[in-house]
């Protein structure tokens, strides 16, 4: 989840919370979070990465 004006008070929900408490980072992604990875990507830097999945998730994915 990324924190986005859709998601606006989500993470202060009851659901929320319960959701959060999962995520080893106990919070949404900020957008320049999310739009740093995908600027490797597009970058000279990632010329040799490919077909990688690249996890954005606070950690969610390693602890599932």
């Amino acid at each position: 989840m990324t924190d986005t004006p859709r998601l606006a008070g989500f993470a202060a929900s009851d659901v929320g919370q319960r959701v959060l408490e999962r995520i080893p980072l106990h919070r949404m992604a900020r957008p320049d979070e999310i739009a740093w990875v995908v600027l490797f990507l597009l970058s000279p830097c990632a010329s040799y990465v490919n077909g990688a999945f690249v996890p954005v998730d606070g950690g969610w994915t390693v602890t599932q």
